[in-house]
């Protein structure tokens, strides 16, 4: 059964403030088994709301709005709602008397222009709101289906844009009276690293596709690939059931790329790795991760890292890499002694960062990281374009991934 999502609101639509209420409305919606289809940000504009909530009736089963519902003369969602489905608005006396009674808590009367929020369009239902003064608007409508094929009934329920009454709302007035999806859905996230977004979907072959069941969506931030593994069937245990044969898939495919579930990052899983194992890190670092490393370690344990330090052109009153000597070679003929003097298990060290134009003039930033211990030495080439604010968060988590991948894989699952 799909459902879609309107927020109501110039604020929103300028970019003064930002439509916090849809994530938050779709979770809950595809915890239920809907499938939401659509979110939709609509500008203070009656005509222009109420062609919205039309088309979005035509198309889908429910229909969620938030926003409009104030006092003031932008707050236009009741006009929209009676004008898109052809209903005049008409009082709601038990509203009315519920605003007014709101007001006389306050020790203030009630203010004029407040009567319009008891409107709601004559074949609606008025939502109480306990939370605040604009009651909710619940209608449903019989409208010809955007497929042509025939009618179809959509529920439409609008709930205050302020998220501390929306949310009440939704979970005690609004969700009594949904429909029963008649599915059930459950949903795992792997987070893996080591692979693009497109190499991963590559190796990953037609799990990505879509209207598969389960459905397995892709996402990249700072280099880390997430994927989202959905099932919907009648039955919980069946949804679990088939996330769990997908999960096994993927990993299977990507293997040790995957490093956790759920919004572990990967410095969590490294930390806790090392701190099982009883394993220490010392982390020298230069513009290339500029201390993020160990500042990500130290988050997670005191006893993991043992020392952190941070260097510009000059390391210990030499400069790195010295005049005529790369940076790889300084740090694979210097690891020893740093694994030597630092007492750690692992050295990670990342260079100094320097940002070059290439001929065509895209602007290139270049660095490395070093991974050392008693296993041997391995070296990084980070160069790529984009922002520091790209870069280090990848070079970071790239040092801390190959030390994850030299510590003992006790477990079934990175």
């Amino acid at each position: 059964m799909s459902a879609e999502i309107i927020a109501i609101g110039s604020e929103l639509t300028s970019g003064a403030k930002l439509d916090t209420n849809s994530q938050w409305l779709s979770c809950e919606l595809e915890s239920l088994g809907f499938t939401v289809t659509r979110h939709t940000t609509v500008a203070d504009d009656t005509n222009g709301i109420a062609a919205e909530f039309l088309a979005a009736a035509r198309r889908s089963q429910i229909v969620l709005i938030t926003g409009g519902l104030g006092p003031t003369l932008d707050d236009v969602t009741r006009d929209a709602l009676a004008a898109a489905f052809g209903q005049p608005l008409v009082t709601d006396h038990e509203s009315l008397d519920q605003i007014r009674r709101l007001f006389a808590a306050r020790g203030r009367d009630m203010p004029e222009r407040n009567h319009r929020q008891a409107e709601r369009p004559r074949d609606a239902i008025a939502i109480q709101n306990h939370w605040g003064t604009a009651p909710g608007v619940l209608m449903t409508v019989e409208v010809p289906h955007s497929q042509g094929t025939g009618t179809h009934r959509c529920m439409l329920a609008a709930m205050p844009g302020v998220p501390a009454e929306m949310k009440p709302m939704f979970e005690q007035m609004i969700r009594p009276h949904l429909p029963s999806s008649g599915m059930e859905t459950h949903r795992r996230v792997l987070r893996t690293f080591g692979y693009g977004e497109s190499d991963a979907e590559h190796l990953l072959g037609n799990l990505t596709a879509r209207g598969r069941n389960p459905e397995v969506g892709i996402t990249a931030s700072e280099a880390v690939i997430s994927l989202s593994v959905t099932a919907r069937s009648s039955t919980v245990d069946e949804c679990r059931s088939l996330v769990e044969q997908i999960c096994q898939e993927i990993r299977s495919k990507l293997g040790r790329a995957v490093f956790g579930e759920g919004d572990v990052d990967l410095h969590h899983v490294v930390t806790a790795r090392l701190a099982a194992a009883g394993r220490t890190v010392c982390c020298i670092e230069g513009a290339t991760t500029s201390g993020l490393v160990a500042q990500w370690i130290s988050e997670e344990s005191s006893h993991v890292l043992l020392n952190g330090q941070t260097y510009g052109a000059h390391l210990g009153g030499n400069a790195v890499p010295p005049p005529g000597e790369s940076w790889c070679q300084w740090a694979q003929a210097r690891w020893p002694l740093f694994l030597q003097e630092s007492g750690a298990d692992f050295v990670i060290l990342t260079s100094p960062s320097v940002e070059e134009q290439s001929s065509d003039g895209i602007a290139i930033r270049r660095g490395y990281v070093t991974v050392a211990s008693a296993a041997g030495c391995e070296v990084r080439d980070m160069s790529m374009t984009g922002n520091l604010a790209i870069f280090r968060p990848r070079a970071a988590r790239t040092a801390l991934n190959l030390v994850r991948l030299l510590l003992p894989d006790n477990d079934a699952h990175p």
